[in-house]
């Protein structure tokens, strides 16, 4: 424990993304406690609907898929691109805050409706969530290391082999994508069969 906070103070700009993910889903977590009670009973139904929608097997999987895919590609890619430029930056710590805002409020959500003893139900319905709270992480600070990198390239005059680096950038944005891919298969297909055993 000792050596990965000693890694994280020796690497600012992952030690400031770290704490604003661990404020962001602070927050999110604190944020039902402001709302008032019709708006948090109308979380509670909603989520109630979802959850008997999936215990009577009335899905629409094409639907979600075709939605799912388009939130998360989209957010991916935004992500990737923002990184191209230096004004980019504040929206990509934006859009990881939000992540993490998300992921602490809908954990917190589940808790409200079911108790504590929806906690399991809580952390698989959140599984999703948390994947692309990770993804959206490790790909904004690749995307903000690539931005400071053109920022000392333009400004500190530092030489670099760009020919490289831009094919990793791409590279790695592919990846990503494959990854978002993949977690919209789970939100979609797997996660309603296990909440649905639960």
């Amino acid at each position: 424990m000792k050596k990965i906070i000693h890694n994280l103070k020796q690497n600012k700009l992952l030690f400031l993304l770290t704490i604003l993910i661990l404020i962001s889903i602070i927050l999110g977590i604190l944020f039902p406690a402001i709302l008032s009670l019709s708006n948090k009973e109308l979380i509670k139904e909603s989520i109630k609907e979802f959850i008997t929608s999936i215990d009577k097997n009335n899905i629409n999987y094409i639907t979600g898929m075709i939605t799912s895919l388009t939130n998360n590609i989209l957010v991916t890619i935004s992500i990737w691109i923002l990184g191209l430029s230096l004004i980019g930056i504040p929206l990509l710590l934006i859009i990881i805050v939000l992540k993490g805002f998300i992921t602490g409020f809908s954990f917190v959500s589940i808790l409200l409706t079911y108790g504590i003893k929806g906690s399991i139900i809580s952390i698989v319905y959140t599984i999703p969530n948390i994947l692309n709270l990770i993804s959206s992480f490790l790909l904004g600070y690749y995307a903000i290391s690539f931005s400071l990198a053109i920022y000392k390239s333009i400004f500190k005059k530092e030489i670099r082999n760009w020919n490289l680096i831009i094919k990793r950038y791409i590279k790695l944005g592919m990846i990503f994508i494959v990854i978002s891919i993949s977690i919209s298969g789970l939100e979609v297909y797997v996660i309603p069969k296990i909440l649905s055993f639960l």
